[in-house]
């Protein structure tokens, strides 16, 4: 288990991802999530958890949004 999974507190009660851990979710996926949900929060922990309510919906979320983004 790494280091974030152990740390991991669920702050967004309600969201797809509720009981799962960033240990869940592709490595990848998660990462370029993060990195697309911090546009909209400075906080890092929050962007993980938005990313990691859309993974659970779609765990191709992030692919399909960049190809919306591109066309």
């Amino acid at each position: 288990m790494s280091t974030a999974s152990k740390k991991y507190k669920d702050r967004l009660k309600g969201g797809k991802a509720d009981k799962m851990k960033p240990s869940d979710f592709d490595k990848k996926q998660l990462a370029v999530g993060t990195k697309h949900e911090r546009e909209h929060t400075k906080d890092k922990g929050l962007a993980r958890e938005i990313a990691m309510d859309h993974l659970a919906e779609d765990p191709n979320y992030y692919k399909k949004l960049r190809k919306m983004e591109k066309k």
